[in-house]
């Protein structure tokens, strides 16, 4: 559509202080209070962020506490 504004497809996953994690697609909050344990589970099969794609936002979040994908 002409004249439609979209906001980027830009994914956040963030490692909250309680060692837990969050997600956050274009801005809105998609789930929070992810135990570590769970973390690549949960992207891989309900958001699809497996492999390489999943080692890319694994690096990031070691080295600042969050991943920005955009796709």
């Amino acid at each position: 559509m002409v004249g439609v504004s979209m906001k980027p497809n830009i994914w956040e996953f963030v490692r909250d202080a309680d060692g837990t994690y969050s997600v956050f697609h274009r801005g809105e909050l998609l789930r929070q209070s992810i135990p570590e344990r769970w973390f690549a589970e949960e992207i891989c099969v309900t958001w699809g962020f497996c492999g390489s794609e999943y080692l890319e936002i694994n690096r990031q979040i070691e080295r600042t506490g969050r991943a920005t994908i955009m796709l």
